[in-house]
C-alpha cells in the first residue's frame, strides 16, 4: 500500500507511558521531513480498526487517528476495502462529515488521520 502523499514509516519509541509516532515524508527532492505525533488514549476500535487520540508536535492539534494493523490486511478484500474507505473519506466535504485529513503507514500499521469530535 503506497501513499501519494510519500509518506513512509514510523516508528514508535516508549517512555513511560508515553508513546511517539513518527511519520517520515520524503519530499521529490529527497529532504525527509519528519512529523510527529503523541499516541494517546484510546477512543473505540470498529471492524478492522482501533481509534486514539493523537496530539501533533508541529501544531498542537489533536486528531483522531484510525489505526489498521497491516497483520489484519492478510486478505485482497481487506486491502480493497481500506482503500476504498480512504479514496471515499478524501473526497468528501461537508460540515456533518468528519474531515479526513491524511494518511500514512510504516511496516506494522496504516494511519488515517481524521478530524477529532467531541461531545
Amino acid at each position: 500500500m503506497s501513499t501519494s502523499s510519500r509518506s513512509t514509516l514510523r516508528r514508535s519509541r516508549e517512555s513511560n507511558t508515553e508513546t511517539i509516532i513518527e511519520e517520515h515524508i520524503v519530499k521529490p527532492n529527497g529532504e525527509v521531513q519528519i512529523r510527529r505525533y503523541n499516541k494517546g488514549k484510546f477512543i473505540g476500535k470498529g471492524g478492522f480498526a482501533r481509534c486514539y487520540e493523537f496530539l501533533s508536535h508541529d501544531n498542537r492539534k489533536i486528531y483522531a487517528a484510525k489505526v489498521v494493523a497491516k497483520s489484519t490486511l492478510t486478505r485482497s478484500r481487506a486491502k480493497q476495502k481500506l482503500m476504498s474507505e480512504i479514496k471515499i473519506h478524501r473526497s468528501l466535504s461537508h460540515t456533518n462529515v468528519v474531515k479526513f485529513e491524511h494518511f500514512f503507514e510504516d511496516s506494522d500499521n496504516v494511519y488515517m488521520l481524521l478530524e477529532m469530535c467531541t461531545n
